[in-house]
């Protein structure tokens, strides 16, 4: 059988990442490794030390043991390591960010970009970037960073999480072409904003799923 491995750094992804990825391939099995420390040790060091990246090395050999075709990491904190997992477990190891970046490249020059933790919003604007130079385009790139909402959802407050980014989103809307969230959990805020917003906003888990879905269709393997 087809099998996915995500490699998560915060448990409230798991759920809604393999909801989706059920949904589209439902013939697939999943396997989900967390290491929920990564983000907070990646903050309080302000680098990923040579510690993480050995943890996370070793988590992409466990899905190579497991026997898994594809890696999907689902953190964009760590996103940048996706070739070193690769290298080490021998399987390919994808972005879920990769292909909203290049979305977003696609759709505009003026792009937002919502973060509510630091450590995800550095990552995703330096995979923008290397998109646009890939496509060969020019762009800017408008950071928000809405630090009080994580700490909102770190408190249970998930109301309070949701309205701050909501504003943010607003804000953004004014002044962007395009506007990218940088954290796969922020993807249900897309379901519940409460009116229609005057440019397109991105979020990561289904393109990255789609992405992931269309090479391993290429590689002959049932997925759907």
């Amino acid at each position: 059988m087809t099998t996915i491995a995500f490699i998560h750094t915060g448990a409230v992804v798991i759920k809604p990442t393999t909801e989706i990825a059920r949904t589209l391939m439902p013939h697939v099995r999943f396997i989900n490794y967390l290491d929920d420390a990564i983000v907070a040790d990646i903050s309080r060091d302000g680098i990923i030390t040579e510690s993480i990246r050995s943890r996370l090395i070793h988590l992409g050999q466990c899905a190579a043991e497991a026997k898994a075709d594809a890696i999907l990491i689902t953190c964009s904190s760590i996103s940048e390591l996706a070739q070193a997992i690769a290298d080490a477990s021998g399987l390919p190891a994808f972005k879920i960010d990769e292909a909203m970046a290049e979305k977003a490249v696609h759709m505009g020059t003026r792009i937002g970009v919502l973060a509510s933790l630091p450590t995800t919003l550095e990552p995703t604007c330096r995979l923008i970037e290397s998109k646009a130079r890939e496509a060969g385009k020019s762009i800017v790139i408008h950071k928000e960073l809405a630090h009080e909402a994580f700490k909102q959802l770190s408190q249970g407050n998930t109301e309070g999480h949701d309205k701050i980014l909501r504003a943010a989103i607003d804000k953004l809307a004014a002044t962007e072409d395009v506007i990218v969230l940088a954290q796969a959990s922020m993807a249900r805020l897309i379901e519940g904003l409460s009116s229609p917003l005057p440019v397109p906003v991105l979020a990561s888990p289904l393109l990255g799923l789609k992405f992931v879905q269309a090479h391993l269709r290429e590689r002959g393997l049932v997925v759907d």
